[in-house]
């Protein structure tokens, strides 16, 4: 059976730490990386916290607003 794709079969990919955090009170899952926490995704039912842009995916984290980390 041949195999035909745009991507390389034998791609390097790297394994992404993720871990959930209460951040400034609201529910987010952030990456690890060497600068810091990524935001990764919100957990949130109250639909104006998606409208923060602090709060957008890709946004580092600022380390003093963290409050646990599950």
């Amino acid at each position: 059976m041949a195999l035909y794709s745009i991507l390389p079969v034998t791609e390097d990919v790297e394994k992404v730490e993720y871990v959930e955090i209460d951040y400034n009170g609201h529910h987010v899952l952030a990456a690890v990386t060497p600068e810091g926490y990524k935001l990764e995704r919100l957990t949130c039912s109250n639909f104006e916290n998606y409208l923060d842009e602090g709060l957008q995916p890709g946004t580092l984290l600022d380390s003093r607003l963290i409050n646990k980390i599950m």
